[in-house]
């Protein structure tokens, strides 16, 4: 960023003190460990923290000026007074993207945004100055101070946005402002903010209440209430689908996993049909595959573009990666879970694993509010489904989903545990599929047994 204090005063709709013309803001922090000299620090006020009690500290490391939204008392920079400093730092991203002039792509939806995000992110790098936000940073904090690390020359904004609970979407559609919005899918993750998956439809595509004069949406297909609720807001959405659909303009297919990791897929666009390879498996990966053609498209780059970008990634270590020792293939899919991506992960195990054994490290799906047994009987469902040698879990939903399995499930314990009982499986050849939400920790039993397999990685990305 690249704005004085003066300019930061006149977005946030306060007067300028003497002296801000002359002063230039380095980068924006929200967390007074990280400040610098020359920073504009914001007090955000959180669960477990104020930042307003860091104030003076962020002043002693040479904070330029403090935003604040309440009394502070004495301390060493100026403070420019707002009546809510989250909603101060959203008004300071979208004033910065304004004197850019960059336009932005705001990428949600219950599963594969992020993935969505790097693999635009890839493609389009190869032809603009593009900015994204880092990982999942794509909340009412991540989201602005992203946008704010985005520089001028930076042309084009990927911008994830991630809610979790009813007016979520109504403080950072806003912020975005989208000359284009992705909507990968809908599915029963954050039910306990959220209601039902109606309420997910809505909740998402209220972000196309927000987009610019001209601007686009590009959703999928595959899924009606998300699709119908789009055509409510947006006369002409860009659809794509992940199965072979003859309706939409940009579809993909997954055609099945390469020994040293990487995926087969079709992918049909205006410009073309055929195959490609690329560094990531499964069938929920066609359907960013398609996506992400269909954005591509939009921005007026070519089906060449996308498949060049998509084969230059880098894998995710923790997005359904396959790490690789001797017969055993680990399945890192630690990042989080949600019951849209766990059935996207088992099935894909079950078919990577082919006539070999699949064995299932599991946790628990959280923030699913009453939903919560309902949903985790239907992931026993679908666990049964994939006929799994053995299913190790871990989370306080273990007897909702070993009813829904009817079969025997083990309890991970903790990770020693959980190796001594790997151990008396005697399995030489097969696979593991390691998933669960993010607070449990499941990465923890991933690298233990990457250790214990010697498994290095081969492939990646969701």
């Amino acid at each position: 960023m690249n704005l004085t204090l003066a300019e930061v005063a006149r977005c946030l709709g306060t007067l300028a003190d003497e002296g801000f013309e002359e002063t230039v803001v380095t980068e924006v922090k929200t967390d007074s460990r990280t400040v610098e000299p020359g920073d504009l620090f914001f007090c955000i006020a959180g669960e477990n923290f104020d930042g307003h009690e860091f104030a003076a500290l962020a002043a002693a490391k040479g904070a330029c000026a403090v935003v604040a939204s309440r009394m502070i008392g004495e301390i060493d920079a100026p403070v420019i007074m707002v009546r809510d400093t989250r909603t101060a730092l959203g008004r300071l991203a979208a004033c910065w993207r304004d004197t850019c002039g960059a336009k932005l792509v705001a990428v949600t939806g219950t599963a594969g945004k992020t993935t969505v995000k790097e693999m635009l992110f890839a493609v389009a790098s190869q032809k603009f100055a593009t900015a994204k936000n880092y990982r999942n940073f794509n909340n009412q904090i991540g989201l602005p101070t992203s946008m704010l690390k985005a520089s001028a020359d930076q042309e084009l904004w990927i911008m994830e946005l991630g809610i979790s609970r009813r007016g979520d979407m109504e403080e950072l559609a806003p912020v975005a402002s989208p000359d284009l919005a992705i909507i990968t899918n809908v599915g029963p993750g954050h039910l306990e903010g959220l209601g039902n998956e109606a309420g997910v439809a809505s909740a998402k595509t209220a972000l196309l209440r927000y987009l610019r004069q001209g601007g686009r949406a590009v959703i999928s297909r595959d899924y009606p209430l998300l699709w119908n609720a789009a055509l409510e807001l947006v006369d002409a959405p860009v659809g794509f689908s992940g199965r072979d659909d003859a309706e939409s303009d940009f579809s993909a297919a997954f055609l099945g996993a390469l020994p040293d990791g990487r995926g087969r897929f079709r992918l049909r666009t205006p410009d073309g049909d055929g195959e490609l390879t690329a560094p990531f498996c499964g069938r929920h990966y066609a359907e960013n595959l398609a996506c992400v053609a269909a954005a591509a498209h939009c921005l007026g780059l070519t089906r060449d573009d996308v498949v060049g970008g998509v084969q230059a990634m880098a894998a995710d270590p923790q997005r359904f990666c396959r790490k690789i020792g001797g017969g055993i293939t680990v399945i890192d899919d630690t990042y989080n879970a949600n019951p849209l991506s766990m059935a996207n992960a088992l099935r894909t195990a079950r078919e990577l694993a082919g006539e070999r054994p699949l064995v299932l490290v599991l946790g628990d799906m959280r923030e699913l509010g009453a939903e919560a047994v309902l949903r985790h009987e239907e992931l026993g469902r679908v666990i049964r489904e994939t006929a799994p040698a053995m299913v190790f879990y871990k989370g306080d939903h273990f007897l909702d989903v070993e009813r829904g399995f009817g079969g025997f499930m083990r309890r991970a314990g903790d990770v020693d545990e959980f190796l001594e009982a790997w151990r008396e499986l005697c399995i030489s050849e097969g696979a593991v599929l390691v998933k669960g939400s993010r607070s449990l920790g499941m990465e923890l039993y991933a690298n233990a047994l990457c250790r214990e397999v010697n498994a290095e990685a081969q492939g990646g990305g969701k």
